[in-house]
């Protein structure tokens, strides 16, 4: 079969053969060696931007060096950037230096895979290495290979060069070069490496028909979980579509080839390779999980016999061929002849037994969809709640992922700029602010990228294989998924463009120079030169802003010095086995630097983060520090347990309020009989510290979150508009007759007709769909058509477009109106309709139960002005707040009338101490606007020269930086004149105290986190300071 006159797509295995082709360059091994060298080297360029950006010093008048940002660099190391580093970083500390030898939390170094077993073994060869050096070298030296199997793909192609430019992409895209910048130590580095290979050995064994590329990319998905523990989606993926393709090979093979028997399209090289391959790749994708780090640890036999069968399948593979008798096979290996023949049909039957086998038993499916529905449901607003429950009740909890930037849905204009930076300049803010945004010219280079990609697969078929990436693409263009996935797009994204680049001029240079005869055809090989030159310095242009937000991208670190240095208090004021409450961010950097244990971590997002939002909202300090006492005492509890063997709850939260059991707690009363001197709580084993670092008043609101919902429904009550009008719950208080009605406290009567009615100025009839009736008995609510109230029979009046069901408590004789929404949550179902628990419906919150919990109030302003006693909040999308100091209100928007506030000034000195101006109170405020100031990272700017010049010396001393500095970035004298209207960039000055202001509500400001940090006024009797500054707070719960 022709195809629009072209080769048989078929046999080429591509359609567009002759018409799409690349210029082929048939490079030696040494060029395409000297290709991955060079490329790797331009990864590992651009990664020093951020130490020589964090590191930048000059040497003062003495002669000692000076750092421009001393805040991100100790003991002449740049620090960290990312709260991960310090999570693997304990994990280093455990293993190497024997510290947090309790902490359960953080495991051995083998648990997390290659992540920490090479920093590890380096650690261990090399005792001179600091843990802090390889946290921000490592993913400098690791980065670049991923230019090995990119350089590889074009080479198997017969363009090597295509491979070099695609890798010099891939190795800066914009995504992987934010997570895998220097000192951003995560598991990046590996999880796009890996798979990189994957796909360069699984294309060659189907290009080639090659076992022994099958037996690599076997090899290579069955490792991949020891290099990226929740890489299942990616690794299953891979292999899905391996089989499926070759199974497709094999229908199309036998339903089109022509002048061929399909009995022998079943036998030919391409059958029986698939048939092989099939075997190696399935095996692979079943015993994948047996190379995870924990597997290794526990049951390292297990993984030597994976590693044993794949080695042993492809021994016994290699040696089975065809016999001169098509339909049969013949076994040799190391060229000795078994005597033996085997029906071809084994092979296809043993890889369909395979592919039954892995689909049944290799959990494909799950692999594939349960990571990415937990993201997918995250962005969705969607709930946690406790799996595998015992027959009872589960609450629903935040789901962490929700308020993760990382995980949470982007414009899709962001994350085409964040696969491959637009051209000519990348879109992110720091390269391109919005004002120069609107009206840019820009290029969607990631959208060329995937065209490029797309023209790619058709032309060569095995390259179908990129699909699971254009997949994380559409979930990441849709919202469905976040900014992280953008990183394993980068790579397939490269490739594409650089194909769509070259095939493109390729053709066009053929069709207006030779095929038009302006350059004889023995000069074609001058052609191909220039199609590559000019290839060149069009790859150029697309990498160009990629190399340019790297070097604008001037990340700050997590924890700058003088935030260590609480910490560092932090660890003398506490021992080893103390805890600590903060917010699962920073808990691993109370591990590193604090030699504390904690809640929850960057690895441990769990449901306790409830009761950690609980106490740092909480307005009562002793109801914080009895929370804090019995988090604590629970969780090492829980601990114990879990040590003996003994079956026990995940997390305190849900061994509190016996979450996933018929026993659920009335969380709400249990959380506030804390309130009281009197609480029962565990003997104390050990203290528990309070860490608030600066950054928590940032994600303060985020935190509010967690605690801000009911558990016992889904989503948020009232959400949505058509419920707001209907209360959750109302109970009908003290019921008693009065002639033939039942009269109940605020004008609430049921007459002797079946209906229920309110007295008063909203007088009228409440519809009801139905009635039930509960006892005190254990048993079930059950419906009813007549009520007894003592002797009085009132029949049930049901309204049947009513959704609202009435419940009578016979012994109380109290009804309970339950909105549909209450009617089917666990709520009722736990406490009235299964069975009725008095002692829960005594609670003084219990008719406040279903209610929904409303978020707190606050805003921080990203700039404020002034002018006399008017001060405007400014917040980034325009939202502003107006506030006037000489009247004490405020205008906010969605509040049609001024609010009254208190006015606070909270200010830090030069020494670090705080100054507290005396409090501007005005009778019946509910809110507060508090200054202080706080620290900021102050990024670089353009500074224009104004008319008549300026001096270096005076450019530094207006903008607040070292005349060094100025020297350093500009290149000039200290001496040298800038001219007029000339542009400059101002250095980033790193991290420096600003003034701060807040405006919250009351609930707010009374919390334990606001008097902790911008009051320092918790209460003595509760909280013991250990240490205060601007920089982070310390104090001892003292229950």
């Amino acid at each position: 079969m022709k195809f629009l006159g072209l080769k048989n797509p078929l046999s080429e295995r591509g359609f567009f053969s002759g018409l799409i082709e690349l210029p082929k360059d048939r490079a030696h091994w040494s060029i395409t060696l000297l290709f991955i060298l060079l490329a790797y080297l331009l990864s590992f360029w651009i990664r020093l931007e951020w130490i020589e950006f964090a590191q930048a010093n000059y040497i003062d008048e003495s002669g000692e060096v000076q750092y421009l940002r001393p805040d991100m660099v100790r003991d002449g190391v740049a620090l960290p950037n990312t709260h991960d580093s310090f999570y693997f970083g304990s994990i280093l500390q455990k293993g190497h230096l024997g510290l947090h030898q309790d902490n359960h939390l953080i495991p051995s170094v083998m648990k997390n895979g290659m992540i920490t077993y090479l920093p590890y073994l380096l650690l261990e060869t090399f005792p001179s290495l600091d843990i802090e050096q390889l946290l921000l070298w490592l993913p400098v030296y690791v980065a670049g290979f991923v230019c090995i199997p990119i350089v590889l793909i074009g080479r198997l192609y017969g363009s090597s060069l295509w491979g070099f430019f695609a890798a010099c992409l891939a190795g800066i895209t914009h995504s992987y070069y934010n997570r895998t910048l220097a000192g951003y130590y995560d598991t990046d580095m590996f999880s796009i490496t890996i798979p990189a290979f994957s796909l360069y050995f699984l294309v060659s064994a189907c290009r080639k028909n090659s076992i022994h590329y099958a037996l690599f990319a076997a090899l290579s998905l069955y490792l991949y979980n020891f290099f990226y523990s929740s890489g299942q989606a990616i690794t299953a993926s891979l292999a899905v579509g391996f089989v499926s393709y070759r199974i497709l090979l094999l229908l199309f093979d036998s339903l089109f080839a022509k002048g061929i028997k399909k009995s022998e399209t079943l036998a030919s090289t391409s059958s029986i390779f698939s048939y092989k391959s099939i075997l190696m790749i399935g095996f692979a994708t079943y015993a994948e999980s047996w190379s995870g780090g924990g597997s290794i640890e526990y049951s390292g036999g297990r993984f030597l016999v994976g590693l044993l069968v794949l080695v042993l399948l492809w021994t016994l593979l290699i040696g089975l061929n065809r016999c001169e008798n098509r339909m049969k096979l013949k076994w040799s290996i190391f060229e000795r002849r078994f005597p033996f023949v085997l029906p071809l049909s084994i092979l296809p039957a043993l890889s369909l037994a395979m592919i039954v086998f892995v689909g049944i038993f290799g959990g494909v499916q799950q692999k594939i969809f349960s990571k990415l529905q937990g993201y997918v449901s995250a962005g969705e607003g969607k709930s946690s709640q406790t799996t595998k429950a015992e027959k009872g009740y589960s609450l629903h909890y935040l789901n962490v992922f929700s308020t993760v930037r990382e995980a949470s849905g982007i414009p899709p204009d962001v994350v085409r700029n964040r696969i491959l930076a637009d051209s000519p300049s990348c879109s992110c803010p720091r390269c391109l602010p919005q004002s120069e945004k609107e009206g840019a010219w820009i290029l969607p280079t990631a959208i060329f990228g995937f065209i490029g990609l797309i023209i790619l697969i058709l032309r060569y078929w095995e390259l179908c294989l990129t699909l699971p990436f254009l997949a994380i693409a559409y979930y990441c263009f849709k919202g469905a998924v976040g900014l992280r996935f953008t990183v394993h797009v980068g790579n397939v994204a490269s490739l594409g463009l650089v194909f769509f680049i070259l095939v493109f001029l390729w053709a066009a240079f053929r069709v207006i120079f030779i095929k038009s005869k302006i350059v004889p055809s023995q000069f074609s090989n001058g052609v191909k030169w220039s199609t590559w030159v000019f290839s060149g310095f069009v790859v150029y242009f697309f990498a160009f802003p990629n190399i340019q937000h790297a070097k604008n991208y001037n990340s700050h670190v997590v924890y700058p010095v003088k935030t260590i240095e609480v910490l560092t208090k932090l660890k003398e004021a506490s021992k080893p086995d103390d805890f600590v409450v903060t917010w699962w961010d920073y808990g691993s950097g109370c591990w590193f630097y604090g030699n504390t244990r904690t809640f929850t971590s960057p690895a441990h997002q769990t449901f306790d983060n409830f009761l950690t939002s609980e106490i740092l909202r909480s307005s009562s300090p002793i109801k914080a520090a009895n929370l804090a006492r019995l988090k604590t005492e629970t969780f090492v509890d829980l601990q114990r347990k879990r040590e003996k063997g003994e079956k026990t709850y995940g997390t305190v939260v849900q061994a509190l309020f016996k979450d996933g059991t018929p026993d659920l707690e009335f969380y709400q009363g249990l959380i506030s009989d804390l309130e009281s001197n009197n609480s029962a709580l565990p003997p104390k084993t050990r203290d528990t510290f309070l860490f608030l670092p600066y950054e928590i008043l940032r994600i303060f609101p985020t935190i509010l979150s967690f605690s801000s919902r009911n558990l016992y429904f889904p989503e948020k009550y009232g959400s949505r508009s058509s419920r707001v009008q209907d209360p959750p719950m109302v109970i009908l208080r003290n019921g008693r007759r009065e002639g033939n009605s039942f009269l109940f406290d605020a004008g609430y009567r049921f007459d002797r007709r079946g209906y229920l009615r309110i007295d008063g100025e909203k007088s009228g009839i409440i519809p009801y769909g139905q009635i039930l009736e509960v006892r005190n008995d254990g048993m079930p609510a059950k419906q009813v058509n007549v009520l007894d109230f003592k002797g009085l029979k009132i029949p049930s009046n049901e309204d049947p477009l009513a959704a609202r069901r009435l419940l009578y408590i016979h012994e109380q004789n109290e009804i309970v109106i339950l909105s549909p929404e209450t009617f089917r949550s666990n709520f009722a179902k736990r406490f009235l309709l299964d069975r009725f628990d008095a002692e829960a419906y005594q609670h003084r919150l219990f008719e406040k139960g279903p209610f929904h919990r409303n978020q707190p109030y606050m805003a921080q302003a990203d700039w404020t002005t002034q002018s006399g006693g008017a001060l405007s909040l400014n917040m980034r999308g325009g939202y502003k707040i107006e506030a006037d100091l000489s009247t004490n209100t405020a205008s906010i928007p969605g509040s049609k009338e001024p609010v009254l506030f208190n006015y606070h000034r909270s200010i830090y000195q030069p020494n670090g101490t705080m100054f507290k101006v005396p409090s501007k109170l005005t009778p019946g405020a509910r809110f507060h606007l508090v200054q202080t100031s706080l620290p900021v990272f102050l990024g670089g700017r353009t500074y224009e020269i104004p008319e008549g010049g300026k001096t270096l010396n005076e450019v530094a001393k207006l903008h607040g930086v070292n005349p060094e500095t100025l020297i350093g970035t500009t290149g000039k004298e200290k001496s040298h004149v800038f001219g007029e209207f000339e542009k400059i960039e101002i250095p980033a000055k790193g991290y420096e105290l600003r003034p701060a202001t807040f405006f919250m509500d009351e609930d707010v400001f009374k919390s334990i986190l606001i008097q902790g940090f911008l009051m320092e006024n918790l209460d003595p009797r509760y909280f013991e300071k250990v240490f205060c500054s601007s920089w982070g707070k310390v104090y001892k719960f003292l229950r």
